[in-house]
C-alpha cells in the first residue's frame, strides 16, 4: 500500500475521534448549557475548529508513514477508541454531573468504573482482531465505518449551529460590574450576605467542631425555621429579589424576565430608589441562568451597565476542551477532567472596571486588601454580595484562606470569619450601628438534607451582648416585605415581614426541591427534570419527615 493510500484510510479513520472530541463535544455542552457560559459561540467554535483540523491533518500524516501492518494497527486502536468513545457518550454516561453544581461522588460508581473500562477494552481489542481476520477488506470495513459515524457527527454539528444562529442573542453590552463591591453609603446600608448553599443542619455540624464560632454575631438574631421556597440558586434567586412565584407552566427565561419586569418587582426598587437607596447586585453565578437577559436587571442595579469584556481564551479552550474530554472518556478516566460551573467564572473580566469577586478566599484577600470604603456619593445603599458558600468543591479553610480541599466545617468557620471580617470593618468605618445586615442562603443542601437556608438578621441601630434564637416559621419569601419594613415603608401588597411571625405560630409553607427522576422525561435544555413539592407548617424537623416520606406532588421542571 502507498503512503498516498495509508494517508487516505488514516486520514478517514482519524476524522471520525477528531470531530467527536474538538467539534461535536464543546458544541453540544455550549448548546446545551448556553445560560450559563458569559461568552458566546463564535468566541469558541472557529478556534476549536482551526485546532481540530490542525490535529487531523498532523495525526493523520504522521501516522500515514508506518508501514502497512503497523498502520493496520494504528487505525484499528484509533477507530476502537473512537467506536467506544461514541457509545460512551450516548449510553454509558449514567451521570455526568451533580444537578447543584458539585463535583461527582465518584467513589460511589467505583464498581460501574470497572465495568465500563473493561467494556472499552473489549471494544478496541475487537477493532484489533477484525483488522487481522479482515486482512484486505479491514481498510475498506475501517473507513466505512469511521465515514459513516463522522457523516452522522458532522450532520449533528450542522443542527446544533443552524438551531443556536436562529436563537434570539443577546446583543446588548451590558455587564454586571465588580466595581463599587467594596464600598458602601455613608448614612444607611442594606447588607445582605448570601452564603450559597448553606442550610442549617451544615451549621449545626460546624458549632460542634467550632463551639464559639458565631460569638462575633451578638447582635444578630438567628432565624433558626426559615426556609428558601426553591432549590437551587435558579429559581430562588429570582423569587427572593422580585418576590415571584416560580411559574411551572412557564418557560424558565420567559418567567425569569416575566418576574424582573413585572410591576411587583419594578415597584420595589422604585420605593427603594425613592428613599434614595443606590442598589448593587454582586453575583458570580450565571446571569443568563439566575436573571435572565441581563435587561431585567438594569436601571435596578446600579453596578448593571455597558461595559466591553476580555476573554482569557487559553482558559476558555482549556475548559470546553477539558469537558468534551469528560463527556466521551470512561468514568475511569473522568475526575481528571471534571469541570464545575465556578471554574468558568474566570474567562471573562471587563476591560474596564473590575470583575465581580464570588469566590469565599478570593473574597476574603480582596476584603482585606481593598477595605470596605465609604462612598459619600451615596446616601444610602441596598447592596447583595452572593458568594460561593458551601457549595463543591470546599477551598476555604477555617480562617478563610485558599486551599485546594478543606471539609466542610473548615468552609463554613471561614465563611463567619468573611462575615466577621465585613462587619468589622463596617464598625471601622463607623457605619456599622445604622446599618441592616442579613446574612443568608439561598437555599440549604438538598444532597445533606439540609433544605433550609440559614437566616441571621440585625437591624439598624439593634445592639446586644448574645445572639438571639427566634423559631418563627419565616421564609425568604418573605424578603421584599422584610427590606420594606425595615425602611418603614407599607409592604401589604409583598405579603408578610419575618417581623410579623412569632414563635410558635404555626404557618403553612411549600418548598420545592428540583431533582432527576428517571421515572419522568427529560427537559429540554435543563439538568433537571422534575420538582418535589413538600408542604409542612411547624419546622425543620416536620419537613425532614416529609422528605423521608416522598413529595405531595411532583411538577415537572421547565424548559429553557
Amino acid at each position: 500500500m502507498s503512503y498516498i493510500q495509508r494517508l487516505k484510510r488514516t486520514g478517514i479513520v482519524c476524522l471520525f475521534p477528531v470531530v467527536s472530541y474538538g467539534i461535536l463535544g464543546p458544541l453540544e455542552i455550549y448548546c446545551g448549557n448556553e445560560k450559563d457560559f458569559s461568552f458566546g459561540l463564535t468566541d469558541f467554535i472557529w478556534l476549536f475548529l482551526g485546532i481540530s483540523v490542525a490535529v487531523w491533518l498532523f495525526s493523520s500524516l504522521i501516522f500515514a508513514l508506518f508501514k502497512d501492518k503497523i498502520n493496520e494497527k494504528i487505525c484499528a486502536v484509533i477507530l476502537g477508541i473512537g467506536v467506544a468513545s461514541y457509545i460512551q457518550n450516548m449510553f454509558m454516561n449514567i451521570k455526568l454531573s451533580e444537578i447543584d453544581g458539585s463535583g461527582m461522588d465518584w467513589e460511589s460508581l467505583k464498581s460501574f468504573s470497572y465495568l465500563n473500562i473493561v467494556i472499552w477494552g473489549i471494544i478496541i481489542l475487537l477493532t484489533i482482531i477484525l483488522s487481522i481476520a479482515l486482512k484486505k477488506k479491514w481498510s475498506a470495513c475501517a473507513m466505512g465505518i469511521a465515514s459513516f459515524l463522522s457523516v452522522i457527527q458532522l450532520v449533528a454539528v450542522v443542527f446544533l449551529l443552524i438551531s443556536s444562529v436562529t436563537r434570539t442573542e443577546d446583543t446588548s453590552n451590558l455587564r454586571m460590574s465588580g466595581e463599587g463591591q467594596f464600598e458602601v453609603a455613608a448614612d444607611h446600608n442594606i447588607i445582605v450576605l448570601v452564603l450559597d448553599t448553606l442550610g442549617n443542619t451544615q451549621l449545626e455540624n460546624a458549632l460542634k467542631v467550632y463551639p464559639d464560632m458565631l460569638d462575633g454575631l451578638s447582635d444578630f438574631t438567628f432565624y433558626n425555621n426559615a426556609d428558601c421556597r426553591y432549590y437551587c440558586t435558579f429559581p430562588s434567586m429570582t423569587h427572593m429579589l422580585t418576590g415571584n412565584d416560580f411559574d411551572f407552566d412557564s418557560n424558565s427565561i420567559q418567567w425569569l424576565n416575566d418576574s424582573w419586569q413585572s410591576d411587583k418587582a419594578n415597584k420595589f426598587y422604585d420605593i427603594l430608589g425613592n428613599n434614595q437607596y443606590t442598589c448593587s447586585l454582586y453575583s458570580s453565578s450565571s446571569v443568563i441562568y439566575t436573571y435572565g437577559d441581563i435587561d431585567n436587571l438594569y436601571k435596578k442595579f446600579n453596578n448593571v451597565k455597558p461595559a466591553d469584556v476580555i476573554i482569557d481564551k487559553r482558559k476558555m479552550l482549556e475548559s470546553m476542551g477539558k469537558m468534551s474530554i469528560y463527556k466521551y472518556f470512561p468514568y475511569i478516566m473522568k475526575p481528571y477532567f471534571e469541570i464545575l460551573t465556578h471554574q468558568f467564572n474566570d474567562i471573562v473580566t471587563l476591560k474596564e472596571g473590575e470583575s465581580i469577586i464570588g469566590d469565599n478566599a478570593k473574597f476574603y484577600e480582596a476584603l482585606n486588601e481593598k477595605k470596605l470604603t465609604v462612598n459619600s456619593k451615596l446616601q444610602n445603599a441596598f447592596i447583595i454580595q452572593h458568594l460561593f458558600g458551601t457549595h463543591q468543591p470546599y477551598t476555604n479553610d477555617e480562617n478563610a484562606n485558599f486551599v485546594e480541599e478543606a471539609t466542610i466545617e473548615e468552609t463554613i468557620r471561614g465563611l463567619i470569619v468573611i462575615c466577621e471580617e465585613y462587619l468589622s470593618q463596617l464598625k471601622e468605618l463607623g457605619v456599622y450601628d445604622d446599618a441592616t445586615v442579613i446574612i443568608t442562603a439561598d437555599h440549604g443542601s438538598w444532597y445533606g438534607n439540609d433544605p433550609q437556608p440559614i437566616l441571621f438578621v440585625k437591624k439598624a441601630g439593634e445592639t446586644q451582648e448574645q445572639m438571639k434564637v427566634n423559631s418563627a416559621p419565616v421564609s425568604l419569601g418573605d424578603f421584599q416585605a422584610t427590606i420594606l419594613s425595615l425602611i418603614g415603608e407599607d409592604y401589604s401588597e409583598y405579603g408578610t415581614s419575618i417581623f410579623d411571625w412569632k414563635e410558635g405560630d404555626e404557618r403553612a409553607r411549600t418548598v420545592y426541591m428540583r431533582g432527576n427522576d428517571e421515572n419522568y422525561p427529560a427537559v429540554t435544555n435543563s439538568s433537571f427534570n422534575v420538582y418535589y413539592e413538600y408542604s409542612y407548617v411547624k419546622d425543620k424537623d416536620e419537613l425532614l419527615e416529609k422528605m423521608k416520606a416522598g413529595p405531595d406532588n411532583v411538577l415537572m421542571a421547565t424548559p429553557w
